[in-house]
């Protein structure tokens, strides 16, 4: 696919620069990574983040890792046009248009996305919210600038900062295993997930979610259904943050490699791999309940 974009780069440049000049994309609020963060901490919001698998869902498709059920769409459009005082739904901010933080070929990738999608995209959204950045936690390997991933480490390790946190997550994702990520936290429990189709265990997670948060930041790495998850518990009155791959981007930035890349130990979507088993005492020890 990436040889194809290259092959078709001048096209794809010259039919998104035609298309964007009849879209009205630029009337959307979408506020950049940095501001999210700062709106998470500064405000205490809870995050709902929508990518292309939530989109997909939403349309009536499955993705890889959780297949299409009517209700789990239905309330994904209930979260995305929702609009709650501590709660901030966050999309791709590349609608508007903004691709100066990303290398060439990551540019090309997201123009081709875009000409795809963003139809659906300006469809669902409303010209009178304010919308975060779902791709705050994708701050590495399609960067160019990698001085902007430095930067974007330190200020989302502000969010957890001395925080009690309840991590909630698939089987093998293991966020923050065998790195630094949370060191700055006060506490880490976690529950884990199924790492495929997690929304068929919905009302159980999010019991079991309940029956620990209490005075703690909960964060959730489970897909599209994190999304849902975080605005329930927002809607209870705990903070909430659907991280996704902060954990994977971390890794990679921490090899310094420039694709995606298996990690040991850690389930890896987009590489297909599951990472395998592993024997970490202290991980162990945080896990304080496994829903199968």
């Amino acid at each position: 696919m990436n040889t194809l974009l290259f092959l078709l780069g001048p096209l794809i440049n010259a039919v998104y620069y035609l298309y964007s000049k009849a879209c009205s994309y630029e009337k959307l609020n979408i506020l950049n990574s940095y501001e999210t963060i700062e709106s998470i901490i500064n405000d205490k919001l809870s995050i709902s983040r929508f990518g292309d698998g939530e989109m997909k869902i939403i349309r009536g498709h499955g993705i890889g890792f959780q297949k299409y059920s009517l209700e789990l769409s239905s309330r994904l459009q209930e979260v995305l046009q929702s609009n709650m005082k501590k709660h901030m739904v966050c999309v791709l901010h590349i609608i508007r248009g903004d691709f100066d933080m990303y290398k060439p070929s990551s540019v090309l990738f997201w123009k081709y996305n875009m000409l795809r999608t963003r139809k659906n995209w300006i469809k669902h959204l409303s010209q009178s919210a304010t919308y975060g950045d779902s791709l705050f936690t994708r701050f590495y390997v399609d960067v160019g600038d990698k001085s902007y991933s430095t930067k974007m480490i330190g200020l989302i390790k502000e969010i957890w900062n001395n925080r009690d946190i309840l991590i909630v997550e698939g089987y093998q994702s293991r966020l923050g295993v065998g790195n630094d990520l949370f060191q700055n936290a006060k506490s880490i429990e976690r529950i884990l997930c199924p790492a495929k189709d997690s929304y068929g265990s919905y009302e159980t997670i999010l019991d079991k979610t309940l029956k620990y948060c209490e005075n703690k930041l909960v964060l959730i790495a489970l897909g599209p259904t994190a999304s849902i998850l975080a605005y329930d518990l927002s809607r209870k009155g705990y903070q909430a943050v659907d991280i996704g791959h902060v954990d994977i981007e971390y890794e990679w930035y921490l090899m310094g490699t420039d694709k995606k890349t298996p990690v040991k130990g850690k389930y890896v979507n987009e590489c297909h791999s599951d990472g395998g088993e592993i024997s970490d005492q202290v991980y162990s020890a945080q896990i304080i309940e496994v829903i199968n």
